[in-house]
């Protein structure tokens, strides 16, 4: 009895270090983040850190597996559907527009809520212009597969392969346009007096962008 007290106690301590983790490194990333802000945060013992997850280090590995496995999780089912789409069908280039809006309506639901842009939201777009060790799981595990995936999708509608150059730059632009919303949050919210984003706000920012992606892809459409 004692010991099952014992595990349930240090899941407990574990699983808040990794919250505290989310808002502090999500804050001051992983240099400026210290080991007594995080135990104070998630209310343990600073010896817990290194006890849990070997140093401030492996709390961050912890953080950022934590938001591939909440996260990321809910893409991968469009992901697999979209990858089943391509390997069976040859598909036009309006279908392939459509699979692209099917994609992005579940990447920006998951990317807009529960306040993303002041936490795990922060560490994934510090890890694209500060990448750590954290970058290669995020890399692997999400980040390549949607990319991959939207680089086949837009090789349709180009009629290239997807691993031209162009079609893969042109991919990331697309996942710009998404990703604005995270990195500039403070002047969507402050150029329409949003408070955040709800779901009424994140309905009119899913039909903007697929109003742009059929501004942006329309005409190639078209002329196939």
């Amino acid at each position: 009895m004692n010991n099952c007290l014992a595990a349930e106690s240090g899941l407990d301590a574990k699983q808040r270090l990794i919250k505290a983790g989310l808002e502090i490194f999500g804050t001051f990333n992983l240099e400026g983040a210290t080991t007594r802000q995080l135990a104070e945060r998630a209310g343990v013992n600073q010896a817990a850190i290194p006890y849990y997850f070997g140093g401030k280090e492996g709390l961050y590995l912890a953080v950022i597996e934590h938001v591939i496995n909440h996260k990321a999780s809910r893409v991968r089912p469009a992901l697999r559907r979209i990858s089943d789409t391509l390997q069976k069908e040859q598909l036009t280039p309006k279908e392939a527009v459509n699979q692209i809006k099917t994609l992005f309506g579940v990447y920006l639901q998951v990317l807009l809520e529960d306040n993303a842009a002041t936490t795990w939201a922060r560490i994934m777009i510090r890890e694209q212009m500060q990448p750590t060790k954290g970058f290669q799981l995020l890399y692997e595990r999400w980040i390549r597969h949607v990319h991959e995936i939207l680089s086949a999708l837009l090789a349709v509608i180009l009629q290239k392969e997807p691993t031209d150059p162009n079609v893969i730059l042109r991919t990331h632009m697309l996942v710009g346009q998404i990703q604005i919303f995270l990195a500039g949050r403070e002047t969507v919210r402050r150029r329409l007096n949003w408070d955040g984003y709800d779901e009424n706000s994140r309905r009119q920012i899913q039909k903007a962008v697929f109003d742009q992606l059929d501004l942006f892809l329309g005409p190639l459409v078209t002329a196939v």
